[in-house]
């Protein structure tokens, strides 16, 4: 199945949780169980057609754009230098505004999960995966309705009815766009944030954002702990036999 469109791969984050290891490497880098988050998202993405493929860069910048080249042509990779951080909001604006509209897909790089990517190429803009089986007070997330809609952000605290945990996987509205805007207008050396700044205005707006469960695997690694987690489920064969193939040809 061909996806329409272009991703954006946030792979520019400081790593700060990370600890020492950020010393070395940039989070989309990091080596988990024989394979890093970058190695194993951005072929999966190429599989399900996602095209072009846009990375920003900040922190180790060549240690990602150097490991991007060796799984991708230099002609399907789009990169965005961010001397200072744009934040998620921030750029998917300058992205949106760079190639004349938003990616199609919005994906952090800091995940593994057997999520079937082409699943979203007929979704409606403001699809966010969320994945219930993840503790909120751990992640946060949304509170969902019952019928799929999402209503707001959920307390990590007394998770309300429907909560679920967000993968960081997202189809971006064009509705954010006028959010972001303002948002910049206002604060113009600030990082913005694809939820708080883009998302949350949309919804009050009455925009509907719906949510995508995904009931399979899922693990990010912005800690030490969870990176740890995460090299334990990629030796379980749902996971580690896409970390090899980089698609989803096992889950179909």
């Amino acid at each position: 199945m061909n996806a329409s469109g272009s991703a954006l791969l946030f792979a520019a984050g400081a790593a700060t949780r990370l600890a020492g290891l950020r010393e070395r490497w940039a989070k989309a880098c990091v080596p988990v169980a024989g394979t890093t988050p970058l190695r194993f998202l951005l072929p999966r993405l190429r599989a399900s057609g996602y095209a072009p493929l846009w990375l920003n860069l900040h922190h180790q910048a060549g240690q990602v754009r150097a490991q991007a080249l060796e799984l991708a042509p230099a002609s399907a990779l789009r990169f965005l230098a961010e001397p200072e951080l744009l934040g998620t909001g921030g750029t998917l604006l300058e992205v949106a505004s760079l190639q004349g509209a938003l990616p199609r897909l919005a994906v952090n790089v800091k995940i593994f999960t057997d999520f079937d990517f082409a699943a979203l190429d007929s979704a409606a803009p403001g699809t966010c995966v969320v994945h219930p089986a993840s503790p909120i007070s751990e992640f946060g997330g949304f509170e969902c309705g019952a019928d799929g809609l999402i209503r707001g952000l959920a307390g990590r605290t007394g998770a309300a009815r429907g909560a679920a945990v967000f993968t960081g996987i997202c189809v971006p509205h064009p509705a954010w766009l006028a959010a972001l805007a303002a948002a910049r207008a206002a604060r113009p050396r600030e990082p913005l944030c694809w939820i708080r700044d883009g998302m949350l205005p949309a919804l009050a707006q009455g925009v509907p954002h719906r949510a995508l469960a995904h009931p399979g695997a899922w693990c990010e690694v912005s800690t030490p702990e969870r990176l740890a987690r995460a090299a334990q489920a990629l030796t379980r064969p749902a996971l580690s036999d896409r970390a090899a193939d980089g698609s989803d040809r096992a889950a179909r």
